[in-house]
């Protein structure tokens, strides 16, 4: 065993002593630096030349002309695919075998697609939005309990900015299997606001006043028809619904505007907006 393996140890420093072997060896090794430094020196400038056409292209007529949604989720797909092919094209500038290279990137791809199958899923997720046109870029939604304004659709995550300014990202498998509320997605909106009025008051004078704020709103549509009605009665008040359609595109102003104005006109008719109260009676205990 022991005289196996000395000549074994003896066959290999033979090979690696061997002049013709380390000549071989030192070309290839040369060969293959030239082969690396000019595949890098070929992926930078690639990609430099190919980020300046792609930046032209972005600000052509034609893609401006693609819907705003469509817009990010395709320059990603754009952006991740332009660096792909160029690595693939360095590895073959290296010296790779263009059969051996496809089948361990086949390879990479399946463990890749079992590791990032979440990933996947929200790739996926991306093509319904845009495929069923859920939402698009500026749409006011409410996603997951997160309520805002779309600011884009990636090729894996959605943003949108809440009214307080926050940034949230959803992964797009997540929108594909939760509730998405999209108000933008009709022309007209309905708003109901709730208006607590004292017991004491006039409720027929209440109704009364209130439709002649509504009517000289330009902003309600007659058309559903405004509904004025009791919503509930409370322990210190009687609350009354407001129910009124308008464009959507002026839904917030018209909702301020009608929150400013209904204090003024209800005490321009003497009718008090009550605070939470409770009457206390006290018994006296007879001796």
């Amino acid at each position: 065993m022991e005289a196996h393996y000395n000549t074994f140890l003896s066959q290999v420093l033979q090979t690696f002593t061997n002049e013709e072997f380390l000549l071989d060896l030192t070309n290839r090794f040369i060969i293959f630096i030239f082969r690396f430094a000019f595949a890098l020196i070929f992926f930078l400038i690639s990609k430099k030349i190919l980020q300046k056409f792609l930046n032209g292209y972005y600000q052509t007529h034609y893609f401006k002309s693609i819907d705003s949604s469509f817009k990010t989720f395709l320059s990603s797909i754009i952006d991740t695919g332009s660096i792909i092919f160029l690595l693939i094209m360095s590895l073959l500038i290296v010296g790779f075998n263009q059969t051996s290279l496809i089948a361990f990137l086949g390879s990479i791809g399946i463990g890749v697609g079992l590791a990032l199958k979440d990933n996947l899923a929200n790739f996926v997720g991306g093509l319904i939005v845009l495929i069923f046109k859920t939402y698009s870029v500026d749409d006011e939604v409410e996603i997951n309990t997160f309520y805002g304004i779309v600011s884009s659709i990636d090729v894996f995550s959605t943003t949108i900015i809440t009214f307080s300014g926050d940034l949230v990202t959803i992964p797009n498998g997540n929108v594909v299997t939760t509730q998405v509320i999209n108000y933008s997605k009709t022309p007209t909106r309905r708003m109901k606001i709730v208006i607590s009025v004292s017991y004491k008051s006039d409720i027929d004078l209440a109704f009364k006043v209130l439709n002649e704020m509504i009517e000289k709103n330009k902003n309600i549509l007659k058309n559903p028809s405004p509904f004025i009605n009791i919503d509930q009665y409370n322990n210190s008040s009687i609350d009354i619904a407001i129910k009124v359609w308008t464009k959507n595109t002026v839904y917030w102003d018209t909702y301020f505007e009608l929150m400013k104005e209904v204090k003024k006109t209800l005490d321009s008719a003497n009718i008090s907006i009550p605070f939470p109260q409770m009457d206390i009676h006290i018994k006296e205990k007879e001796v």
